[in-house]
Parts: structure tokens; C-alpha cells; sequence
């Protein structure tokens, strides 16, 4: 059994989840990349000295195996992020049920499952740390109806699950990372947005960052920053947050092109 607190960062083979939890690794945390099944997650569990764990976060037996894999190994989990997420870009009338239940079932069933499996460890061991990675980025933001729907779904949760385990020594909040820019995985679904937008990458960026009085884009290591903050010792009394790190977005203005007749 590891003498170093654990950390299970699902989602944590690429983008944010991946600078998290390389954060939590040089803070001194025993980690645990959980992803799907694959060589990515192997890759980014051995690139920070973690261990890999595959987990489909849309089965519940999945996330039974895998929670129940770290307990044996380790003993405990003392931080459970939820970083694992899906987008989609359409209009609500262009949405089908498929892709309206696909983006449910990963972003907030997900998050969910991860929770209740990992609840119960903590309420024993009497402490822990769920964050729950979230979106301030939607409100008003066309083709997003369904990212915004589950996130604001996790939200509720995350301030639900708060009081219920505060009695328990146990902390649960919410980052809201703002615009992850160029260079991320990200990029791919701003450029996407641009796109349907009919603007141009380099309009669609000028505008973007004008809502940004930061004047710059989010970086991961900004996410990750708030992260190691709220599952710190320094921040027992801090739960049922959002901690926004978005720059001071000051919200979109950009209407989708209106359809010809």
C-alpha cells in the first residue's frame, strides 16, 4: 500500500486531464490515469511515473472493475477527478437523441457513476476530494446545448454530492476551465465552431479573445493550478465551489448564420 495520498484522474490521458494530473504527480500524489482502454493511457500513466487504468465511464461495471482494481492496489483514494468529457457542434433542431444521449451518458452519467463508486471508500476512510471538471463557457453559446445541459447537470451534482458528504471530512467542487486554445484538444472544436460560424479561424480568435480581459487563452496548467488548490490540506473548508479560471470571460456574442427561406 502506497504512503503517498492517490489520485484518480479519469479522463487523464490527454488534454486537461493529462496536465492535472502530471500537477498532482509533482505535488506528491500517487496517481492513477483512468481512460478508456488503449496505448494513450498507458502512455500518459508512464510519462508522469502514474499507473494506467482502463474505465468506460458509460458502464456502470466498468467503473465498479476500475475503482474496485485501485482499492485493492492501493487501499484507499483520497482525490477523484472527473475530467473525461464529450462535445458536440449542432444546433438543437439539427440534434438527434443519439447524440443528445452520448454526450449525456459520458459528461454527466459519467461523472455519476465515478462518484458513487468512490463515495463510499471516502465516507469510511472518513476524507477525501471530488472534483468534478465543469464549463462556465456555455451560457448563450450556440451549438452547445447538449455539452452545457450535462455540465450543468454535473454542477448540480457536485453542490448535491457537497452537502451530503461534508459530515464525512469529505471536500467536492467544481473548475470551470474558460477557453483551452491552440495547441490542445480543444482547438479542434473551436475551429468547428469557427466553421459553422462562417467566420474564419483568425476572426473567430480576435473575437474570442476580446471576451477574455485576461487577453489570452486558457491553459491547461491554469485548470490544473485550481485542481492541486481544492484537494489541498489548505482548502478543507472549501466545498460546493465553482472556481472559475476562464480569464474573466465576459460571455459570447456571436449568433449562428441564419438558414435561407
Amino acid at each position: 500500500m502506497s504512503e503517498e495520498p492517490v489520485a484518480v484522474v479519469v479522463g487523464g490521458a490527454g488534454g486537461i486531464g493529462l496536465a492535472i494530473a502530471a500537477r498532482l504527480a509533482r505535488d506528491g500524489h500517487r496517481i492513477v490515469v483512468a481512460d478508456l482502454e488503449g496505448e494513450a493511457t498507458d502512455n500518459a500513466a508512464r510519462e508522469i511515473g502514474g499507473t494506467g487504468i482502463a474505465i468506460n465511464v458509460t458502464e456502470s461495471g466498468s467503473v465498479g472493475r476500475a475503482i474496485g482494481e485501485v482499492l485493492d492496489k492501493h487501499g484507499r483514494i483520497d482525490v477523484l477527478v472527473n475530467s473525461a468529457g464529450v462535445h458536440l457542434q449542432k444546433l438543437v433542431v439539427d440534434m438527434t437523441d443519439l447524440d443528445w444521449d452520448r454526450v449525456q451518458s459520458v459528461n454527466s452519467r459519467g461523472t455519476f457513476l465515478t462518484c458513487r463508486a468512490v463515495a463510499r471508500s471516502m465516507m469510511a476512510a472518513e476524507g477525501g476530494r471530488i472534483v468534478n471538471i465543469v464549463t462556465r463557457l456555455g451560457f448563450g453559446n450556440p451549438y452547445s446545448a447538449a455539452y452545457m445541459a450535462s455540465k450543468n447537470a454535473v454542477w448540480g451534482l457536485t453542490q448535491t454530492l457537497a452537502v451530503e458528504l461534508a459530515g464525512y471530512g469529505i471536500t467536492v467542487n467544481a473548475v470551470a476551465p474558460g477557453h483551452v486554445g491552440p495547441g490542445t484538444g480543444m482547438e479542434k472544436q473551436f475551429r468547428e465552431k469557427a466553421a459553422a460560424l462562417g467566420l474564419s479561424w483568425e476572426d473567430f480568435e480576435a473575437r474570442v479573445l476580446k471576451t477574455i480581459p485576461v487577453g489570452r487563452w486558457c491553459r491547461p496548467d491554469d485548470v490544473a493550478a485550481a485542481v492541486a488548490y481544492v484537494v489541498s490540506p489548505e482548502a478543507s473548508f472549501v466545498t460546493g465551489e465553482l472556481i472559475n479560471v476562464t480569464g474573466g470571460f465576459t460571455g459570447y456574442g456571436v449568433a449562428p448564420p441564419r438558414e435561407a427561406g
